[in-house]
């Protein structure tokens, strides 16, 4: 929506940034010289393509003559970087850049927003956000534009009970301004496609004249995703419980968070005990990582929900909703190995320009992309997974999504569908919680309320297909009054799960012997856990706080 179009020739600022009196985190500066140019002596911003851009000028007012500068005002909206670097720069006065603040590239795995347009005579600038602060003028060709990022395949296993939606493979959509526009405007070649017979398909994705081909093939298997139902009758249960209760309403918070749009830093760690379990706080999380604005939509927005957390090589990856309803948000991913200070994440908005430069480097956002609702999340050495789930959903015949994310640019690399059916399509296990533990391997817990037990499973991957298999079975419901699970990780080392509800932990033998029950007091959600290295990782919400805890056994 358009807000607003004046021409000026007075300089445009962006606001004061303010040096920050905390020990913020010095991470090593990137050298991208060899992707900067010499600088020109006019007002470009020190790239080698400094012409005129083709694009058609958004404003609807005629350029006068006089003006050496035009600046346009814009409802916010998120960029997407592209792969080259850009100077940023404080001001622009009388059509000239000044003061450079940072280098563009430093932000190319950030959340990008913008509400301001500066037309000089030869260039046109964004006034750019980084992951919630506003930093200054970037040339508007540092932003990748007229792109569709899309994986190359899809996987689908064959399943007539369910259509795959082709626009869940979006990354991300931009236009002529590197703007991400909303999927509903990008035309598919097919809306849906059932998934009753193996056949391969050429999905194409058009927006204006950008184009992208998605091969997405049903697979042949008319086995896979299929468990014997007798071996899953037969199948032992172990001794389990059901004495607990795990509230539904969380009633606690960490100290200074009072809700989504009023708190301040956390000063102060927290540790929690039970048993042989000790967590400490690790690292507080940013509520957002996006500009607080009233008005934004889904895109815009960087939490402040969290669901599900994988930590893997010495990074922390959190999936983020900003609004309960949704089944798609955004991943963040933390680099512990050089964020090692709990608190300084919290101060992306008042630390000063050097320091945020270099701390967000090590700091990654993924577009707006299909996460889902549970806490089903992990990771290999190259990628994240997560399950796409429905919560809404309970013995579903649906197929689920698991989506396989780059680490290193945390957009879809590729999409499979799953399903477990015993024996047929009448018993169907659909799965909220699960753990992915490499590339080919996965578990997942299902909830049996006709038995009153819990089922865990095992799903390796073959090919593409991915097969099912009971590895464990637990009497009892956990918990007395139906509480949600609120997680569940796999550690292969020890060969044992943990499985989370409200201040409640519970370590189970593979084979679903309950050794162990931890109890908390926190009133805080659980939004999913990982086991790396030896260690139990726990998030909470109210504000998102990862903890960690001592070598498990």
């Amino acid at each position: 929506m358009l807000l607003g179009s004046l021409a000026f020739t007075a300089h445009v600022s962006a606001n004061p940034v303010l040096a920050d009196t905390t020990n913020s985190p010095q991470a090593p500066q990137t050298n991208s010289a060899n992707n900067s140019t010499k600088e020109p002596m006019d007002d470009d911003d020190g790239t080698v393509d400094n012409g005129k851009s083709n694009d058609t000028n958004p404003t609807t007012i005629k350029k006068q003559k006089q003006a050496k500068q035009m600046v346009t005002g814009y409802s916010m909206m998120t960029k997407v970087a592209g792969n080259k670097n850009y100077k940023v720069w404080q001001e622009i006065s009388d059509g000239k850049v000044s003061k450079k603040v940072a280098d563009g590239i430093n932000f190319r795995y950030s959340h990008i927003q913008s509400d301001q347009l500066i037309e000089t005579k030869n260039n046109r600038y964004w006034r750019i956000y980084v992951n919630g602060r506003q930093v200054g003028y970037v040339n508007e060709k540092f932003f990748a534009r007229n792109q569709i990022a899309v994986p190359k395949t899809v996987s689908l296993v064959r399943n007539e009970l369910y259509s795959f939606f082709p626009k869940d493979a979006i990354s991300y959509v931009t236009n002529k301004w590197g703007t991400v526009i909303d999927n509903d405007q990008v035309q598919v070649s097919r809306d849906s496609i059932t998934c009753s017979k193996p056949k391969t398909y050429k999905v194409k994705y058009t927006y204006g004249n950008t184009t992208a081909i998605v091969k997405v093939t049903i697979r042949k298997s008319t086995t896979e995703g299929i468990a014997d139902s007798n071996e899953v009758n037969s199948f032992p249960a172990q001794k389990g419980t059901s004495d607990y209760q795990a509230w539904k309403t969380h009633y606690g918070s960490s100290i200074n968070y009072i809700n989504p749009n009023e708190y301040s830093p956390e000063t102060t760690p927290h540790e929690i005990k039970s048993g042989d379990l000790t967590l400490r706080t690790r690292f507080y999380q940013p509520v957002l990582l996006s500009v607080k604005d009233p008005t934004d939509d889904n895109i815009n927005r960087v939490g402040h929900i969290p669901e599900g957390v994988t930590v893997s090589q010495g990074w922390a990856y959190t999936s983020l909703l900003s609004h309960t309803n949704l089944t798609s948000g955004h991943i963040v991913g933390y680099d512990l190995n050089n964020l090692k200070d709990p608190y300084n994440a919290q101060h992306l908005l008042d630390m000063s320009q050097k320091d945020f430069n270099n701390y967000v480097k090590h700091i990654k956002v993924s577009p707006y992309v299909p996460i889902g609702h549970g806490q089903a999340m992990g990771s290999s050495d190259k990628y994240i997974y997560v399950l796409n789930n429905d919560n809404t959903l309970r013995e579903s015949t649906d197929s689920e999504e698991l989506i396989q994310i780059r680490k290193s640019d945390l957009q879809i690399n590729k999409i499979w569908t799953i399903k477990t059916w015993v024996g047929d399509e009448n018993t169907p296990r659909y799965f909220h919680n699960g753990v992915i533990v490499s590339d080919n391997e996965m578990y997942t817990v299902y909830r049996d309320t006709k038995n009153n037990r819990y089922e865990f499973w095992e799903l390796t991957r073959k090919g593409d297909n991915w097969y099912p298999k009971l590895v464990g079975k637990t009497d009892g419901s956990f918990v007395s009054n139906n509480s949600p699970c609120q997680g569940l990780t796999y550690d292969t080392k020890n060969q044992n799960f943990y499985l989370a509800f409200n201040d409640l932990i519970f370590k189970i033998a593979r084979n679903g012997e309950l050794k162990q029950t931890y109890t908390f007091d926190t009133g805080r959600e659980i939004e999913g856990m990982s086991v790396s290295g030896d260690k139990l990782y726990v998030n909470l919400a109210q504000r998102a706080e990862l903890l960690v805890s001592m070598n498990i056994n």
